[in-house]
């Protein structure tokens, strides 16, 4: 007997429809990290800057809503990479300036003036902290700078 060439054309567009199919449940069921990320210090580079990540007290990790996981050597070069690049945001944490934990967007402050690697001078800490930063001026600060060098930074008049 003989095949129509219709029921072929059929066959193929189904096949295609569940292979379609499946790969929008594989890509939806991916989980996004809702943890931070171990960092491999002094080989991992900066997302905004390329410099090695090397000071854990400095370090900022961003996952995307596309599941990307991006990992900055300073603070200020997480609120540079966010004001330039405007992802969505799913998880945003900052390493403690002094303490072996990392703060969430929620929980974060910053006090300016220490010494960071790219010369932002904004050291996280947490939000009850007198002085401090919130987020939002902590990017402004951070946007405003113009100059990076390690130590120092310079705003725009």
């Amino acid at each position: 007997m003989r095949e129509l060439p219709w029921a072929k054309l059929v066959a193929l567009s189904a096949l295609v429809a569940v292979l379609g199919a499946v790969a929008l449940v594989v890509r939806g069921a991916q989980v996004l990290p809702d943890q931070v990320t171990p960092i491999v210090w002094h080989r991992q580079a900066c997302a905004h800057c390329q410099m090695l990540i090397g000071e854990p007290g400095h370090a900022a990790q961003l996952v995307t809503g596309d599941g990307e996981v991006l990992s900055f050597d300073d603070p200020g070069c997480a609120l540079r990479y966010l004001h330039e690049r405007a992802p969505v945001v799913h998880r945003l944490w900052f390493h403690h300036a002094t303490e072996e934990r990392w703060l969430s967007a929620q929980e974060v402050a910053f006090v300016a003036g220490g010494l960071t690697p790219m010369g932002f001078g904004l050291l996280a800490v947490e939000r009850a902290t007198p002085g401090a930063l919130e987020l939002s001026a902590a990017t402004a600060r951070a946007r405003a700078a113009t100059t990076l060098s390690p130590g120092k930074m310079e705003s725009s008049p």
